[in-house]
């Protein structure tokens, strides 16, 4: 257990370092669109904390319970973001508008999938549970 623990807490640490190297880069585009770097980073923390409970509870249904909350974290949070999606940036003579709607809503989609493999990996688990006597 405590090399389960280990292993997850690297991986999280991790994460973490990638955000924490590349927000420097991302920021300066982020200070045109109020508030998104902000939920970026609650986006961050709590994906990390879904990931670490899934990985603690590896081998046990409530692995599957953490999997569907984080695929049913992503998708909300991208179905959020896509109420803001019209970005306009002026720069002297030069504006610049951008409508990301459809590229939330494909991301959003995608995110299904994550739900879908999540749902499927409990069905698999259960079965598994069912063929071999053990309760779950």
């Amino acid at each position: 257990m405590s090399f389960k623990i280990a292993v997850t807490t690297l991986k999280a640490v991790l994460i973490y370092l990638i955000y924490y190297v590349v927000s420097p880069f991302v920021l300066p585009f982020l200070a045109f669109i109020t508030g998104l770097a902000e939920t970026i980073e609650i986006f961050i923390t709590v994906y990390i904390v879904l990931m670490i409970l899934g990985d603690i509870t590896a081998g046990t249904i409530y692995n599957c319970f953490f999997n569907v909350g984080k695929a049913f974290f992503v998708i909300f949070y991208l179905l959020s973001l896509a109420g803001d999606s019209v970005f306009m940036v002026s720069y002297q003579n030069f504006n610049l508008t951008a409508d990301l709607t459809m590229l939330y809503t494909i991301a959003a989609l995608l995110g299904l999938l994550g739900l879908a493999k999540a749902v499927m990996q409990a069905i698999i688990f259960m079965s598994e549970r069912a063929e071999t006597g053990i309760k779950p």
